[in-house]
């Protein structure tokens, strides 16, 4: 994700398409997300204490120096490494649940749909893995990392849908937010969980029936029956 410096090719703030501009600034992106790339993986393979800023810089392909022009020391590079990592696949939850969820007719279909696509997006993640392996094994040295899990969780993204849901009457609640964390957890936790978060494969038919049958729960939990159902 470009820093600020990235855009700051020129001091008079102008940027002009197609001139050096473009050089300049696809050329700082392309070694900051080089050298993000490379501490991603070492940081997994070898963990924080083993791993070197000379062997992020070896393997991104520069300079000591230009590791540390782009994130400062090792620490900062660990964390904001992790963050941008993390914030990349925020975002692209956060597209999803807008494009599923903006204007909802029906609950089931339309979280249906949104949950397999966040699935699916998740788990081919380029990083994913690596990026989880690394959140429990260093979380205990870094309390920052717990802060960025719950505070950046995909669970308020849910939720906000989930209140729109509520005010229209299409779910029964006062909580969207525990109503996102049940909806989470009977889905995307199911499938972490039955995939040990990604390290056994499951297939499109096992990883649908554990969507379908969570949604099928929460609706049951969540959702009113029609007037004209029969009472059980």
């Amino acid at each position: 994700m470009p820093h600020g410096l990235a855009r700051e090719s020129r001091s008079d703030g102008q940027h002009n398409p197609g001139t050096d501009d473009d050089y300049l600034v696809s050329g700082w992106q392309r070694k900051h997300d080089a050298i993000a790339a490379a501490a991603l993986v070492l940081f997994a393979r070898d963990g924080y204490e083993r791993t070197s800023v000379d062997a992020i810089a070896a393997e991104a392909g520069v300079s000591k120096r230009t590791v540390y022009s782009h994130y400062g020391d090792k620490e900062n590079l660990f964390l904001l490494v992790l963050r941008e990592t993390y914030d990349t696949m925020r975002e692209r939850v956060g597209a999803i649940v807008d494009r599923n969820l903006r204007d909802v007719n029906e609950v089931r279909p339309a979280l249906t749909a949104c949950i397999r696509e966040i699935v699916r997006t998740i788990t081919r993640a380029p990083g994913r893995d690596t990026l989880i392996r690394l959140l429990i094994s260093e979380a205990p040295h870094f309390p920052v990392i717990l802060d960025l899990w719950h505070s950046r969780g995909i669970v308020s993204l849910i939720a906000e849908p989930l209140a729109k849901m509520a005010a229209a009457g299409l779910i029964d609640t006062d909580d969207p937010a525990q109503a996102a964390e049940h909806l989470n957890a009977l889905t995307i936790g199911q499938v972490n969980n039955k995939s040990m978060m990604g390290t056994i494969q499951l297939t499109e038919s096992e990883t649908d029936r554990i969507i379908t049958s969570g949604i099928a729960v929460f609706i049951r939990a969540y959702v009113p029956p029609p007037p004209d159902a029969p009472s059980s």
